[in-house]
């Protein structure tokens, strides 16, 4: 497994960022990589930003909090700043990063227009992203989605990789106008990954709706949906991006691979289905 190194979790003492701290701490475990809980405090603070006093307090809760879920290799970080910013700039330290961060924010037209911190770092992070919705009673299903290009490939093997250290059986997941359609990318994609147990790999083919809103719609199915960014930032975002979509609309863990960058895009996000 092209694996993460270390796990970075975001957290401000909130509801949505303790939940992330309990998501990251699980996942640590199950890889057996260090993790560290950033805390970001304000220079100038306003009376709703985070003073270093209190970030420190806060880092140090998470610290506790991840010691007593079985982890020994946890450090806090205090650092002032803004949020998004800070997570951006750890996260590109180390290309083997994985950020994890509450979801907070990104449903909502309003927060993301306005200070999303998880808005933000879904169009920019250069490192993969966990955004978490939920703490699962334990790891069963991932969905892993493709349409056969080669950016959610990439997405597929690390999703799928995970998956497996997670506990979690994993599936293949489309959307596509027909179901025939559909069984063709799928058997295409799980011929070319050459698993050692293919019989391991599920698959799952949504019809009926758009791709985004399909996948949306399936999210319960699964304790985590991996999905590459591909059309996160640039043009596509704009233009009926899927990952886009799916990143601002769905309500389980989800994971963005980072498999593209901006404009070095090399597997443009096609039109979507009519």
């Amino acid at each position: 497994m092209d694996r993460y190194q270390r796990i970075v979790v975001g957290t401000d003492g909130s509801e949505a960022a303790q939940l992330a701290v309990t998501v990251a701490g699980e996942v640590a475990l199950r890889l057996g990589v260090p993790i560290t809980a950033l805390t970001v405090w304000k220079e100038k603070a306003r009376k709703s930003a985070l003073d270093p006093e209190s970030a420190v307090r806060i880092s140090a809760a998470a610290v506790a909090a991840l010691v007593d879920a079985g982890l020994s290799q946890v450090t806090a970080l205090d650092m002032p700043g803004t949020p998004s910013a800070a997570l951006l700039e750890v996260g590109a330290q180390d290309p083997g990063t994985l950020l994890v961060i509450g979801a907070r924010g990104l449903g909502r037209s309003k927060d993301r227009l306005t200070s999303s911190t998880a808005n933000h770092v879904s169009h920019h992070s250069p490192t993969d992203v966990l955004f978490t919705h939920k703490v699962p009673k334990r790891w069963t299903t991932v969905g892993l989605a493709t349409d056969g290009s080669p950016s959610s490939m990439l997405a597929v093997r690390r999703g799928y990789d995970l998956a497996l250290e997670l506990g979690a059986r994993p599936f293949l997941v489309t959307a596509t106008k027909t179901d025939a359609d559909g069984a063709e990318t799928l058997a295409q994609v799980h011929a070319a990954l050459d698993l050692d147990d293919p019989e391991l790999l599920g698959h799952d083919v949504l019809t009926g709706v758009p791709p985004a809103e399909a996948l949306c719609n399936a999210a319960w199915k699964y304790d985590l949906v991996v999905i590459g960014n591909r059309g996160m930032s640039g043009p596509a975002r704009l233009l009926g991006s899927v990952a886009n979509k799916v990143t601002h609309d769905i309500d389980t863990n989800l994971l963005l691979v980072a498999t593209t960058h901006g404009s070095d895009d090399p597997d443009p996000e096609p039109d979507p289905p009519r």
